[in-house]
């Protein structure tokens, strides 16, 4: 293939850069990855994203657009140590309105693993496609577009400040605050924000996970049931012998400081069942917690024009809750977005202004169905700050017939794991065979009783 342009500037390291480099490479003789951190040879935590120490979930869709964008990668990260789990087979899911979901091969299965390892492989890989340059320790201060191509502004380790120019930018680098200052400095408007508040704490352990245990699942997770009830819990594998246990609070007041406190708070989430399987692990280190006070949409998409030649990608256009574990799938999802559209540029007479407009044109849709289901979640907290989504009532309702469908349908839990693990688009749960289905249990079983009685 030849490529079309000559360099591409992808700012941040971290998921959603690394993998947006992976989808210029076919397209672009030279892409440079600076990041602000001093990049690790292996797995291994870092400044930069300083809730990495918590469990991350690479769903089964964004697995397959990073194999799309890095042919092998899943067997790289398989072979590093990831945990192989069949969906929901393997998987203790609980709810506290119909209590865990049957587990049924619903034909999926995901990698479990931390997220220095994910991370780790695929900057293993992006490093070794011969046209990518990772830079560490070069925080960029700057984006300049005037004009001309847009170029980035950086101060390496040793204080040095040089700047890059290049055919595209790639803004990666988290809350999208270098294409907003540009934005300002250029006099154009910045992006509307739809920001949801959350405050959403974690506390996690790093546990020994002894292999050969009579547990006939891999991976466990138990949610809230507000509004009494804001605790959830989730223990996932990481590789190695080794797991991470999680407790999340929405607008939690404390959080656990010991092993003891963390145990006690584990005994009052909905079921046992992570307490069971934890209460006598010791831990490996103290506990670690985080905080995140909102997530965010910026609709870049809806602005009339971006300044030239920067593109803002993953986190600096949309954070999402991390409970619902759909942050690094989305970021691999938008990548695989670009790859895409640059592939559709031929012809063009200004392909970067091309791309700009397809690729913001594509993107809002695919943020539209994780950041919904994950909004329409959070809603059901007190204190949850932010305008409800139009026909809130509505969608909790058709959400607690699903339940209600998943465990009596195996049909519909197919659909259902098809849809939360963004393999298939939201829409496949209104499609008329699994609205049928799924109308079946419109209303809970005592009703339905009743009704039929009358």
């Amino acid at each position: 293939m030849s490529r079309l342009h000559q360099r591409a500037i992808v700012i941040g390291a971290g998921m959603g850069g690394l993998s947006s480099a992976g989808a210029l490479s076919p397209y672009f003789e030279e892409i440079i990855v600076l990041d602000r951190d001093t990049l690790p040879s292996s797995a291994a935590s870092r400044a930069g994203t300083p809730q990495d120490r918590h469990p991350h979930g690479l769903l089964a869709g964004g697995l397959q657009a990073l194999n799309a964008l890095l042919p092998g990668f899943e067997r790289a990260l398989a072979d590093a140590g990831a945990v192989p789990i069949n969906g929901f087979r393997e998987i203790q899911f609980e709810r506290p309105d119909v209590g865990p979901l049957p587990r049924r091969d619903c034909g999926t299965t995901i990698l479990s693993a931390s997220r220095p390892l994910i991370e780790a492989v695929l900057r293993q890989r992006v490093a070794a496609l011969a046209n990518v340059t990772l830079q560490s320790d070069c925080r960029v201060t700057e984006l300049v577009a005037d004009g001309g191509r847009p170029s980035a502004r950086f101060v390496s380790g040793d204080g040095a400040v040089s700047t890059i120019e290049a055919d595209l930018v790639i803004d990666a680098s988290g809350r999208g605050a270098l294409t907003l200052a540009l934005l300002d400095k250029l006099g154009l408007p910045r992006p509307a924000e739809t920001a949801v508040g959350v405050d959403i704490s974690y506390t996690t352990a790093l546990l020994p996970w002894p292999a050969g245990e009579s547990r006939d699942w891999e991976l466990a997770a138990t949610h809230a049931d507000p509004p009494a009830l804001t605790t959830a819990a989730i223990l996932m594998p990481t590789g190695e012998g080794r797991c991470l246990v999680t407790l999340s609070e929405h607008h939690a007041s404390t959080r656990p400081q010991t092993w003891d406190e963390m145990l006690a708070a584990l005994r009052r989430v909905k079921t046992q069942t992570i307490y069971n399987a934890v209460r006598h692990l010791p831990p490996l280190e103290g506990l670690r917690h985080f905080v995140l006070d909102e997530s965010c949409w910026r609709h870049f998409e809806r602005l009339e024009r971006l300044p030239d030649g920067v593109l803002p990608i993953a986190d600096s256009l949309c954070r999402f809750n991390p409970i619902y574990g759909q942050g690094m799938t989305v970021a691999a999802l938008q990548a695989k977005l670009l790859r895409d559209s640059l592939g559709r540029l031929a012809g063009e007479a200004d392909p970067i202004a091309a791309l700009q407009r397809q690729f913001m044109t594509e993107v809002g849709p695919l943020l539209l169905a994780p950041w919904g289901m994950g909004v329409n979640a959070d809603f059901a907290y007190p204190g949850t700050r932010g305008e409800r989504p139009e026909r809130y009532d509505e969608s909790r309702q058709f959400e607690a017939a699903l339940f209600r469908a998943v465990v009596a349908d195996p049909v519909v839990q197919t659909a259902f794991s098809d849809v939360i693990q963004l393999v298939k688009p939201f829409e496949l749960l209104q499609s008329p065979d699994i609205q049928r289905r799924i109308e079946a249990h419109a209303q809970p079983p005592a009703d339905r009783i009743q009704a039929s009685a009358g």
